[in-house]
């Protein structure tokens, strides 16, 4: 069975810290969120990237911003 690869938001941050803290908030408010390895587009950053789906990206931007945890790259990635 082959699976249609879906379009995702990678969000960088600052720190491995802020990836962390970035995580758990939106998984402790329902948003499905898969760490990965920061994609080569986002430059250099702490090396963990948050996937999240597209549909969910704005209202985890802001959600983490109210959190003081800013997303300072983003990137549009295809995954399955």
């Amino acid at each position: 069975m082959t699976r249609t690869p879906r379009a995702f938001a990678a969000l960088g941050l600052a720190s491995t810290h802020d990836a962390l803290d970035a995580e758990q908030l939106l998984m402790d408010l329902g948003i499905p969120v898969v760490p990965i390895p920061a994609p080569k587009s986002i430059g250099t950053l702490c090396g963990i990237a948050l996937r999240v789906e597209l549909a969910d990206e704005q209202r985890s931007t802001s959600y983490l911003a109210a959190a003081g945890i800013i997303v300072t790259a983003r990137v549009e990635i295809e995954d399955v």
